[in-house]
């Protein structure tokens, strides 16, 4: 069974101001507008006695604008979390939003077979020789030199 420890020492402050304030005599900051337990050894490894010293004469009497001593610890911020309903609808992915459609388009299509390859080469060209004359006359009225 365990034994009940010592509680633990605690000095909480809170920085108000809107910038980050450095205590240089206790070598730590304290982000804008947060409240520390300074006496937290795991973190800061201060002695009750160099705080105390620090809010008599020290950076925290100096500070004292931005950073105020409190006498009660800070309510714990509850857990933002979504909790879990084990009979929830979960959406599944058998009908999509999106409609595929599948196009296909004949100048894309590649025969390995050379003939008819050939065929849509030349049903190809043909149906676009008139585009190719247009373009050489077109060519030659801009070429002519008056």
């Amino acid at each position: 069974m365990k034994t009940p420890s010592k509680p633990k020492p605690e000095f909480w402050v809170t920085n108000v101001s809107n910038r980050n304030v450095t205590l240089a005599d206790l070598a730590c900051s304290i982000k804008a507008f947060t409240t520390v337990n300074l006496a937290d050894m795991r973190r800061y490894g201060l002695t009750m006695a160099q705080l105390q010293k620090s809010e008599e004469s020290g950076s925290l009497f100096l500070k004292r604008n931005t950073i105020i001593p409190r006498n009660i610890v800070p309510p714990k911020e509850p857990e933002k979390t979504i909790p879990i309903l084990h009979n929830a609808y979960i959406a599944s992915r058998t009908k999509s939003v999106f409609e595929i459609k599948e196009v296909k388009y004949e100048e894309l299509e590649v025969s390995d077979d050379k003939e008819i390859q050939q065929k849509i080469d030349e049903q190809y060209a043909s149906e676009n020789a008139d585009l190719e004359l247009s373009d050489t006359q077109v060519a030659a009225i801009t070429s002519k030199k008056v």
